[in-house]
């Protein structure tokens, strides 16, 4: 397997996308973190809220508060999950941009975050218009750098004369003892 390295220099069109990705990335994190410690804070409100109402033994009021706790606690999963991947994501980037290997991880980076959009979409509408301009991003680094296969390298063929002999060579070699096995 061959890899992309790429010569990342400061000044390039291609590190700017990069640093845009991984800062709208941050910059979703940090939403997406809010909004859990917020719904945290509100799931502790109803729980005890639901608490007070079964002391003073309003069943109907309790229920209430039971049931729109369960529905947040759904939802905060899910954004919780969301946020996980996000990290995992912003990590992963960080990695890109200290060894340059884009090719390899981009494939499963904008798998990532198309899921989390979908996952947002009904949950966070706002966060997740937000996410489709970050694959947006993505897909034009992707563009950029050249075409991505899905197992996330491209073919490699020899390049000169001489490496092409010794591919021959070795076809045959490998030719002649597959008959012999």
């Amino acid at each position: 397997m061959v890899s992309m390295r790429f010569p990342w220099s400061k000044e390039s069109k291609l590190w700017s996308k990069v640093e845009e990705v991984s800062l709208s990335l941050s910059v979703l994190n940090n939403k997406l973190s809010a909004r859990v410690d917020q719904m945290s804070r509100r799931s502790r409100e109803l729980f005890e809220a639901c608490v007070k109402a079964h002391q003073e033994g309003d069943t109907e009021r309790a229920a209430l508060y039971a049931s729109e706790l369960s529905q947040l606690r759904r939802s905060y999963n899910n954004i919780l999950r969301c946020q996980l991947s996000l990290e995992a994501v912003i990590y992963r980037l960080a990695t890109v941009k200290d060894l340059g290997d884009v090719r390899i991880a981009l494939q499963p980076i904008r798998g990532i975050v198309s899921k989390i959009g979908g996952d947002l979409q009904g949950v966070l509408p706002e966060v997740s218009g937000r996410v489709l301009r970050v694959q947006e991003l993505i897909d034009e680094v992707s563009l950029e750098i050249g075409s991505v296969d899905d197992r996330g390298y491209s073919k490699f063929e020899a390049a000169d004369d001489e490496a092409k002999r010794i591919l021959a060579e070795a076809a045959a070699v490998a030719s002649r003892r597959a008959s012999r096995t």
